[in-house]
């Protein structure tokens, strides 16, 4: 696999009904206003989505059609982030990139390029939670347990509610650790991830902008990577 020119790069929508951009901007992918050739979804897509959940399937029904109508025209490559996983039988169509598969290298030109949602390299407490809370059999007894939707309004309420957009202090340190974490697990020229709404492009370490907090995009294109706005 490679990165196609017209590449695009599409990083924490976060999409729910307060956060529509990730609808208006599949919408132009769907009608060609945007052209492109490969699409790269970095995770997070959703606030919520999982296989074994039935309600957030249901609230997301629309972004989840236009993904798979736009999956038998495009390449597109769904790297699973923090609040979208277990996507496999929602998105048939799509290569998807589980977390325990991230990062995923390409080979581009003579450049080893790794592609990562961002919640990897992290405590064993957070692996530990993470491997929970993907766990098939307990997420279909949290589906169970959830009559008339109470825990997953819950839920919906309080993602809502969570502020999401905020510049790090620091993040140029903290690309540095980054870079070498990724590079003790094998040498890198480029890093590409979301997860962390900062919109920073650099020689060795990108963070796809997050599409909710700047409403913003990544294009590959004769060789460059960009930020677009929607």
């Amino acid at each position: 696999m490679i990165i196609k020119d017209k590449a695009i790069f599409i990083a924490d929508a976060h999409y729910n009904t307060q956060r529509t951009e990730l609808y208006k901007l599949l919408k132009l992918l769907q009608n060609e206003t945007l052209f492109v050739n490969q699409i790269f979804l970095m995770g997070d897509m959703f606030d919520f989505l999982t296989l074994e959940i039935d309600y957030f399937k249901k609230i997301n029904s629309d972004i989840i059609l236009l993904i798979n109508e736009l999956s038998f025209r495009y390449e597109i490559i769904y790297l699973e982030g923090n609040h979208d996983y277990n996507l496999e039988k929602i998105f048939p169509s799509i290569n998807i990139i589980s977390r325990m598969n991230q990062p995923l290298y390409l080979k581009q030109d003579t450049h080893n390029i790794a592609l990562a949602h961002g919640d990897i390299f992290t405590p064993l407490s957070y692996n530990f939670y993470t491997t929970i809370i993907r766990n098939h059999y307990f997420l279909r007894f949290i589906n169970f347990l959830d009559s008339n939707n109470i825990i997953s309004k819950y839920t919906e309420k309080k993602l809502m509610q969570k502020k999401i957009c905020h510049k790090l202090n620091n993040f140029n340190k903290f690309i540095r650790k980054r870079i070498k974490s990724y590079n003790s697990f094998l040498p890198t020229d480029l890093i590409i991830e979301g997860h962390f709404h900062q919109g920073y492009r650099g020689k060795e370490y990108i963070n796809v902008p997050s599409l909710a907090c700047g409403n913003q995009y990544m294009i590959y294109k004769n060789k460059q990577f960009s930020f677009n706005t929607l």
